[in-house]
């Protein structure tokens, strides 16, 4: 179980690495489509507000099914083609029914933001509130589980009833290091700190995505920005002018409001191959994304990270300093200078700690899943 896998670039490649690599282990394995409940009246009045915004021209276009359709075509496709999935659950009878229905040895729990309340349709759910309803007694295990933020969010109730799930769980690990202390001290469990399910495959498991043709992006900077603000436009070019080389991104021109009908190709997301050709061919990358940072230490290429607050500063901290790379991490253009741009990375220390790393990570699924079971 991991978050609704939609328009999310790492979101997608982390169910899918948990996957892949989980099959190679000898496991056969499905992700629960766990989509947050319809609300009409919510989806209503979004559409009233979308179309005052229309008429009054601040927006160029109304946002729909049809359209979201559309603008996320490819990203649907990597899904159908390499994730296995169960039918859509949107509901608590519904999980119910497919875990009554179905057996299995395990569950797991991750990666991405699984465990963080404004995120996760049913919170509950992913501490497995639904196995006693229905007489089922898999093993309860957590993969790089993260709740995104240092601080505690779960509310008094929240809490109290996801400490007596968690408790029932076989073995629990988290994606970031203070996670470790929120489990402790909020829900009584021990957790062990894992990497991301992205860096338990290796670089050759990603290259045969791609095609391998030849990219007119080679040796730029790669721009992988989620929340565009001025500052971080200041922050880009101020590496491409002092590295003297163009910049691309990886991500549509423009929102889906932003433009007319006729246009609305250049809303659309790039493919989730084309993601990542462009780390594979960038020389430096700028992100404000987590799974940024990740591909980038994954391929080996130089870095900036711009610390996003609202999406969880704590996954940076934790991902830059299990690798030695905290110094990558910025807040702001003022905190950017040369030195740092060219500041080199020990690639080879970097790469030592990600084999010892996901060493461990392995470890602690081949022990989680067949403890008790012959390899």
């Amino acid at each position: 179980m991991t978050q609704p896998l939609g328009h999310n670039y790492g979101g997608l490649l982390q169910a899918f690495a948990l996957q892949t690599h989980l099959k190679k282990i000898g496991c056969s394995v499905v992700s629960i489509d766990r989509q947050p409940a319809k609300k009409p009246f919510k989806d209503s009045s979004e559409f009233t507000v979308n179309l005052i915004k229309r008429l009054l021209g601040r927006i160029k276009n109304l946002p729909s099914e049809k359209a979201n359709k559309y603008i996320y075509a490819d990203m649907l496709s990597f899904k159908n083609s390499y994730i296995t999935m169960s039918q859509p659950i949107d509901s608590e009878e519904k999980i119910k029914a497919y875990f009554k229905n179905n057996y299995f040895d395990a569950v797991i729990v991750g990666s991405d933001q699984v465990w963080r309340p404004k995120y996760s349709p049913c919170l509950e759910n992913y501490f497995f509130n639904f196995l006693d309803e229905v007489g089922s007694n898999p093993k309860r295990i957590s993969y790089a589980a993260s709740f995104g933020v240092s601080e505690w969010e779960l509310s008094e109730e929240q809490t109290q009833r996801c400490k007596l799930l968690l408790n029932k769980f076989d073995a629990v690990s988290v994606r970031e290091k203070s996670a470790i202390r929120l489990c402790k001290e909020h829900l009584n469990k021990a957790a062990e700190w894992v990497v991301d399910p992205t860096m338990l495959l290796n670089i050759s498991d990603y290259e045969e995505l791609l095609s391998g043709a030849h990219s007119i992006n080679e040796g730029k900077v790669l721009t992988y920005v989620l929340d565009s603000a001025e500052d971080k436009k200041k922050i880009i070019k101020a590496v491409a002018n002092n590295l003297g080389l163009k910049e691309f991104s990886v991500k549509p021109e423009k929102k889906i409001t932003q433009v007319s009908s006729r246009e609305i190709n250049k809303c659309q997301y790039p493919k989730v191959e084309t993601w990542l050709q462009g780390f594979k061919d960038a020389s430096y990358v700028v992100t404000d994304s987590f799974h940024g940072c990740v591909f980038a230490i994954l391929f080996n290429k130089p870095f900036i990270a711009i610390g996003n607050e609202s999406r969880g500063q704590a996954r940076f901290e934790s991902l830059l300093s299990m690798f030695e790379l905290g110094s990558r991490l910025i807040s702001n253009s003022e905190d950017l200078n040369d030195d740092l741009i060219k500041e080199n990375i020990d690639w080879h220390r970097v790469n030592q700690l990600r084999a010892i790393n996901v060493q461990a990570a392995k470890n602690f699924l081949n022990n989680s899943i067949f403890e008790g079971h012959p390899l």
